[in-house]
């Protein structure tokens, strides 16, 4: 009973974390958007292996790696689109960050999805989100969001 209740409680998660995808990019109160996204004619395969590589190449380490689409495909919607999603995590960053601001914990770990079927995948990374009044923290954040739109550039350039 307990394996059904936890399994229902994830794909209850799982579900918000894709209705929440489907969202357009919307911006912030500072007038930063809240994610960076590029489209890639790659095939899934490829997109996930080099945003692993674009990931790791960034001194961060990957935490999980969610098939959402693949998950819901096996449940029976066969025509469910790809939802992938990499949460990476800075131990440095986060120890940084969490000294200047604890409630910093909410936004820990990072993500970056990929959505979409064969041939056509937006890649999204979750931009952090700057704080009024703490210059210190927005530094950090600064640094990290230009290190998130270099992983997603990197990761659909042609490699041949």
């Amino acid at each position: 009973m307990k394996a059904l209740v936890y399994r229902l409680l994830l794909l209850l998660g799982l579900l918000l974390c894709i209705s929440l995808s489907f969202l357009p990019t919307m911006i912030t109160a500072s007038g930063i958007p809240d994610a960076y996204e590029r489209s890639s004619g790659k095939n899934l395969r490829e997109l996930i292996e080099d945003v692993e590589f674009a990931i790791m190449e960034q001194n961060l380490r990957i935490v999980e790696r969610l098939h959402v689409g693949e998950a819901i495909r096996e449940r029976g919607n066969k025509d469910f689109p790809d939802y992938e999603i990499i949460l990476y995590c800075s131990l440095t960053f986060a120890e940084k960050i969490l000294k200047l601001d604890p409630q910093m914990i909410n936004s820990c770990p990072g993500r970056i999805t990929i959505r979409g079927k064969e041939g056509s995948y937006i890649l999204s990374a979750q931009l952090w989100q700057e704080l009024p009044g703490n210059e210190k923290l927005n530094v950090l954040i600064r640094d990290m969001n230009e290190i998130l739109v270099y992983i997603i550039d990197h990761a659909i350039l042609k490699w041949e």
